[in-house]
């Protein structure tokens, strides 16, 4: 039996060891609930809820 190949991604890879960037909601958001983020031309909605939870939409 052989193992299946990893999948391709086209995210760089992380140094052994490394830690992904830490950045802190506040700092992100600012006085906003809500931001777009925009990834290979595609919009995505990161808001905040009355619950306090993140959620991402596109």
């Amino acid at each position: 039996m052989s193992a299946s190949p990893a999948p391709q991604t086209d995210l760089p890879r992380l140094a052994r060891g490394a830690e992904p960037a830490r950045i802190e909601a506040a700092r992100l958001f600012g006085a906003q609930r809500e931001v777009v983020i925009v990834h290979r031309g595609e919009a995505y909605r990161l808001r905040i809820t009355r619950q306090d939870k993140l959620i991402l939409t596109k």
